[in-house]
């Protein structure tokens, strides 16, 4: 969305007024702050390469997206740099997976919102920058993220390559039975869900949407970490790719994936 300046005429001139000069960075703690941030990303980046070789995915090309949880209780990991630190975790699978070398973003609640993609010139402060001025703080429902997601690989940019899904959410939705619906149309089509599960919550119903019936393939997979702030890139990166190539096995043979 642009930014419109409206200035008052106060009916000497017609003249525009002169336009202020961008602000610019200048601090030192900031410009310290992204320079770690580019160190760690780049150690991260071969972190990503060691788990992907272990899983035989190091040769494989995919779409990667991250759908991030932005209702009322997430508020708090959002304005302690938790959600951001966790993005820039998440950023080497796309730098090493994604075609575009990128990720796709969204936010969701009880609505949703496309964000600009992430990628290795721009990550850094992007939760300040980007999504805290799009977020919602609402409740929870999974099936209108899940349909757009379907909409935009499917309808949108239709392609044959498969397309990995990190789905970050720290709570229970109230549209079961909707949610149900559109991970089982989300099975037809080369998408795969990784659900990650932050905090305490049981999460009785993702655990239930790892193995639900009807499924053309299974799509999805979940796991639960309390802090995710404290696990080990390692152990991470292990968890994110520990289904993904089952299901691009299993697409392939039911024609989903060419």
């Amino acid at each position: 969305m642009g930014i419109f300046d409206f200035f008052k005429s106060n009916g000497q001139s017609n003249a525009p007024a002169p336009q202020k000069a961008p602000e610019r960075n200048t601090s030192p703690d900031l410009n310290l702050r992204k320079e770690q941030a580019i160190q760690t990303l780049n150690l991260r980046k071969e972190s990503v390469t060691i788990s992907l070789r272990k899983n035989n995915l190091d040769n494989i090309v995919s779409r990667v997206g991250v759908v991030m949880d932005d209702s009322g209780s997430m508020e708090n990991l959002y304005s302690r740099g938790i959600v951001q630190e966790t993005v820039e975790r998440f950023l080497p699978i796309g730098l090493k997976l994604d075609d575009n070398a990128e990720l796709d973003m969204w936010l969701f609640s009880h609505v949703f919102k496309r964000l600009p993609s992430i990628t290795e010139v721009d990550f850094f402060d992007y939760v300040n920058r980007v999504a805290m001025k799009q977020a919602s703080w609402g409740g929870t429902k999974y099936a209108p993220i899940i349909n757009d997601i379907v909409r935009k690989y499917v309808t949108e940019e239709p392609s044959n390559i498969p397309t990995l899904i990190i789905f970050v959410t720290d709570g229970e939705n109230t549209d079961e039975a909707e949610a149900e619906r559109a991970l089982r149309e989300a099975s037809k089509h080369n998408i795969f869900f990784q659900f990650v599960g932050i905090g305490n919550q049981r999460f009785s119903f993702l655990k239930e949407l790892d193995d639900l019936s009807g499924r053309e393939v299974d799509n999805a997979n979940f796991f639960q970490v309390k802090d995710i702030s404290k696990m080990s890139d390692e152990e991470l990166y292990g968890k994110l790719m520990n289904e993904y190539p089952m299901w691009l096995k299993e697409a392939k043979n039911k024609g989903i994936l060419n």
